[in-house]
């Protein structure tokens, strides 16, 4: 009883930011000089409720408003999600931190700093 007692209050006093399992970015080149360059970004999360109650509003790294689609659009709770993100042209100011996931959970803002991202080595198409 003492035991189901004590996981009962540690899994009531995680907070719900504790979902983020990876980040991470890849610089690419493209072969031609038309084809351009740019970021891809990933970002592996736990879905902390079903997909009606937690919702991304958006997402910044390196200064910039990134794009990004969830995949599955639709899921339950503890879910694995995963984030494809890339750069726009609009800027967002994030000061020290790498990079910002904002979220809805139950019609409640949240922010989720991302101090920590992994840089993968530069992706260089032919």
């Amino acid at each position: 009883m003492k035991n189901y007692l004590l996981i009962c209050i540690i899994l009531l006093s995680c907070t719900p930011q504790e979902f983020l399992v990876s980040s991470s970015y890849q610089h690419w080149v493209g072969g031609r000089k038309e084809t351009g360059s740019g970021t891809n970004y990933i970002f592996t999360l736990v879905a902390p409720d079903r997909y009606t109650n937690f919702k991304i509003n958006g997402i910044y790294a390196h200064n910039t408003i990134l794009r990004f689609n969830v995949n599955p659009p639709e899921f339950e709770k503890g879910d694995t999600l995963k984030i494809n993100a890339y750069k726009s042209k609009e800027k967002q100011q994030t000061n020290s931190i790498k990079a910002i996931i904002n979220y809805k959970l139950f019609n409640k803002d949240y922010s989720l700093p991302i101090q920590k991202m992994t840089e993968l080595d530069k992706l260089y198409y032919p």
